[in-house]
């Protein structure tokens, strides 16, 4: 993990990851299509982040962006590599790359709806890890696509208070999603 490096990554590696990783890494409800991020990306409203040591990569972290306000959309650590840290360290990169973040959300799904014994003890063992890298359980809960999530912060400058991450949270998804889409799509709670 010394040589552990972050790389913005351009379209045509963004889609080789998500083809070899993503796809794998994240269930077909939580996957929105390339096209979308591709889109986002062109407006100036997505990054894609390919983390390496040396030239092997380690994880991702897919973000979506408003201003200086920040959603970390998907992130993964390549499979062989969970649980030796690297989630830890790409977590900590992320938090002192974003200096002009005002705010940092991550989206975790909800244990409280969790489909059987299985899934829910993946979904705490996710949201154990964010709460242990230093995230913040916000209090907020979204259903996004059918999905619910809990929605944490990684405390940057600030830790904001739930109305807070309300307004954030919608800011970031009506940039990213039209009217009738969001309206749709976002339940925030």
């Amino acid at each position: 993990m010394q040589n552990l490096n972050m790389r913005r990554l351009d379209m045509k590696q963004a889609a080789q990851i998500y083809r070899e990783y993503m796809q794998q890494d994240f269930p077909p409800d939580e996957l929105k299509p390339f096209a979308m991020i591709e889109a986002a990306s062109a407006r100036g409203e997505y990054e894609c982040l390919g983390f390496y040591d040396a030239d092997s990569l380690c994880g991702y972290a897919y973000l979506l962006r408003h201003g200086q306000d920040y959603l970390l959309d998907y992130f993964a650590v390549r499979a062989d590599l969970r649980g030796s840290g690297y989630g830890s360290a790409i977590l900590q990169m992320l938090h002192d790359a974003c200096t002009d973040a005002a705010a940092f959300l991550i989206e975790s799904e909800n244990p409280d709806y969790a489909a059987d014994a299985a899934e829910l003890a993946v979904q705490q063992r996710r949201l154990r890890f964010y709460l242990h890298a230093g995230c913040a359980d916000t209090g907020v809960t979204a259903r996004v696509f059918g999905v619910e999530y809990r929605i944490l912060e990684l405390p940057l400058v600030k830790t904001h208070t739930p109305d807070e991450i309300r307004a954030v949270y919608m800011q970031l998804y009506q940039s990213f999603l039209s009217a009738p889409r969001y309206k749709q799509n976002i339940l925030l709670r």
